[in-house]
């Protein structure tokens, strides 16, 4: 890691969550979490959390995405990041797609 950087993280890490933390409340918000959780170096992340909010950007998102077709099976586009942003959203796009499949 770059020696610059970890300031940086460290300084990301102790930022107020925007939301209230909100434990996954289905098996899909749960693998989204966990998910989420590993990709931003984060100890915790609520499903209400917004991924841009919580310092997610478009890298990061295609390695999200590459995990959650790992974890689920699913493929999904990545433009459902912009229009739902938090795990709850997304958890429930991809369950609607899994149900209509």
């Amino acid at each position: 890691m770059n020696s610059k950087l970890e300031p940086l993280l460290v300084l990301r890490d102790q930022l107020p969550l925007p939301q209230p933390y909100t434990a996954p409340r289905t098996s899909t918000e749960t693998v989204l979490a966990e998910i989420w959780r590993t990709a931003l170096s984060m100890d915790s992340v609520g499903i209400f959390d917004s991924y841009l909010d919580l310092g997610g950007d478009s890298f990061l998102a295609t390695v999200i995405f590459s995990m959650i077709e790992t974890a689920i099976g699913v493929t999904i586009p990545m433009s459902l990041l912009v229009s739902s942003p938090t795990i709850a959203e997304l958890a429930q796009k991809i369950d609607q797609f899994n149900n209509a499949g």
